[in-house]
């Protein structure tokens, strides 16, 4: 998400700056993948977060700095030099990318208009904010507007689904928060409190009280989390997305699905 709000001026200015981003989200993506081994939390932290012993586990043996806080200090190095490099420049190839060609469709109202250059905002996460922003209010043009980041899986990688990303992230409206304003100690405690709120299954609303149930849900219904088991298929560039969610009844439903859910716990 800040590839596409670093280069986000590129977007409004010129479409044809849509496809350079996709590609340079799947070089970054690409990247963190070799240099981690996943771009899955649940592969990287070595830990079952799910579970009180394995959240315990998670912290008293050292993973919470070994593994996330390291891999945190090299992404945001990465990040910054990717931020820096203005897109069109000719793009590393990055491991599995494909050159993108021609212009991908962009989508108004939920349909994709053909022959037309993708809109700053994407195909899977910003459908699903815009309509929630539409029902209870919640949410931002420029939140939509780099959502493209969550496309195809988070940057075209094949990861967690987008339109499931998308609810999460308007939940994170109401029960977020701003670690800048928190600080470290602020920080942790939020994320230790919710944590233990969601294994003693306290009712309390939460951040993971509330988001936990919609990721199971979303898992028993659809059966899986990530897009390339729920699509049977990757994607290189925003055209090949926009063309399977443009004839895809299955991206459709879940899409819905998560309006819907994110909807009732928003209201």
């Amino acid at each position: 998400m800040s590839l596409a709000l670093g280069h986000l001026g590129d977007l409004l200015e010129e479409d044809a700056k849509t496809e350079d981003l996709y590609r340079r989200m799947r070089e970054y993506t690409a990247w963190f993948e070799e240099s981690f081994r996943s771009t899955l939390c649940r592969d990287r932290c070595g830990a079952d977060l799910r579970k009180a012993s394995g959240f315990a586990d998670y912290i008293l043996t050292g993973k919470v700095l070994t593994r996330c806080v390291n891999h945190i200090g090299k992404a945001v190095e990465k990040l910054i030099e990717m931020v820096n490099r203005p897109l069109g420049e000719r793009e590393i190839e990055a491991k599995g990318a494909v050159a993108a060609g021609g212009e991908a469709p962009a989508r108004e109202g939920g349909e994709v208009r053909e022959g037309a250059s993708a809109p700053a905002g994407g195909y899977c996460a910003a459908p699903v904010l815009r309509r929630i922003r539409r029902e209870v209010g919640l949410g931002s043009d420029l939140l939509e507007k780099i959502s493209i980041a969550l496309d195809g899986g988070v940057g075209l990688s094949g990861g967690l689904c987008g339109a499931l990303a998308g609810a999460l992230l308007a939940l994170g409206e109401v029960w977020g928060i701003d670690p800048k304003e928190e600080g470290i100690a602020g920080t942790l405690r939020f994320f230790v409190r919710g944590h233990l709120n969601l294994y003693a299954g306290k009712g309390s609303k939460g951040l993971w009280s509330v988001g936990n149930p919609l990721v199971r849900g979303f898992r028993d219904r659809f059966g899986s989390l990530e897009c390339r088991e729920l699509t049977g298929r990757s994607f290189s560039t925003g055209r090949e997305l926009a063309d399977h969610i443009a004839g895809s009844e299955a991206c459709a439903a879940m899409m819905d699905w998560c309006v819907e859910r994110a909807v009732e716990a928003l209201r």
